[in-house]
């Protein structure tokens, strides 16, 4: 049934006209495919998700906003070519990571072309796009089609039956939860579906209990007898009240855990594990491993190949011009 209905789709584009900003395709076989992307272009993509994928012989992609390369707790160019060099993706995330629908047309030509230049001239390839917010429109579709091969924009959606090349769908791995990412692998396995899972930072958020002093922002995190080992991200009030957000480098706190800053010398104990994003992708990735094993795990740029996307990028504006 879903061929037939794919295929009438496919007719009313046609006599509609296919070639429009709104570029819609009929994907070749069903595949069921997941691709996780990691958005804005934070360290924990090379600190934390590269080894996590690693383990699984997996690889993901991570949409940079170019901007913020370099900054406290975002990517430099040396982790950038390291993700490259471990086989993920590079994906813009324009420069400056503005609403594109708040810009004229000019000056999102100068977003698309310019983050996608600067990530070119350190020795990588980006031919696929993220939109900030997921926000896009018509006109922002015509230009992103100028540089990229695709752009992710629609959220909460699989990609299936006619797929929106500029408009591809994706879910927020954060606001879904284990269990539910673990449903949504379950149902694009059976639909034959492509998901894309979009992420941010990965982070650990947990309540602590009997504090003796604060916690410096920065400072290394120790936590026994669980062995886990972190980095305190944040402690602004409106982020952190009663809680604790760290980066998680190596292993899982438990409740009950002693914590301990190396800096501020400051001693609590782990109340509860809020959320824990690195055992999270760490055990979907081993779920889609273990009960999927011919569901691949692919970047953006692979899927499109694998589902016969065309890839104008070399016509279309894989040298932008200034």
């Amino acid at each position: 049934m879903r061929p037939m209905m794919a295929a009438l789709l496919a007719l009313v584009i046609a006599a509609c006209g296919s070639m429009t900003p709104r570029e819609a395709f009929v994907p070749g076989p069903a595949i069921p495919l997941v691709t996780f992307v990691f958005d804005d272009g934070f360290d924990t993509d090379y600190l934390v998700a590269r080894d996590l994928f690693a383990e699984q012989g997996a690889v993901a992609c991570s949409a940079i906003a170019t901007d913020l390369i370099g900054r406290p707790g975002f990517l430099d160019p040396v982790q950038i070519r390291g993700l490259r060099d471990a086989g993920w993706e590079i994906m813009g995330h324009t420069a400056s990571h503005r609403n594109l629908r708040s810009l004229s047309p000019a000056q999102v030509e100068d977003e698309l072309s310019r983050s996608k230049t600067i990530l070119e001239g350190m020795g990588v390839t980006v031919k696929n796009l993220v939109y900030p917010y997921n926000k896009n429109n018509e006109m922002i579709r015509s230009i992103a089609r100028k540089y990229y091969r695709s752009a992710r924009g629609g959220v909460d959606k699989f990609n299936r039956d006619v797929l929106e090349q500029y408009d591809l769908r994706s879910v927020s791995n954060k606001k879904f939860g284990l269990a539910k990412m673990r449903d949504r692998v379950d149902q694009a396995y059976a639909e034959r579906d492509w998901l894309i899972i979009h992420g941010h930072q990965i982070d650990v958020k947990i309540t602590l209990t009997s504090e003796t002093g604060s916690f410096i922002a920065k400072e290394q995190l120790v936590f026994s007898p669980s062995g886990a080992r972190g980095t305190h991200l944040r402690d602004q009030w409106f982020l952190s009240a009663g809680y604790l957000h760290y980066l998680p480098l190596e292993g899982t706190p438990l409740p009950g855990d002693r914590v301990t800053g190396s800096s501020s010398g400051t001693v609590a104990v782990v109340g509860k594990v809020v959320y824990n994003q690195r055992a999270e992708i760490s055990e979907l990735l081993a779920y889609v491993r273990t009960k999927y094993p011919d569901m691949r795990i692919v970047t953006v740029d692979t899927a499109l190949d694998l589902l016969g996307i065309p890839d104008t990028t070399a016509v279309l504006g894989e040298k932008p011009t200034q």
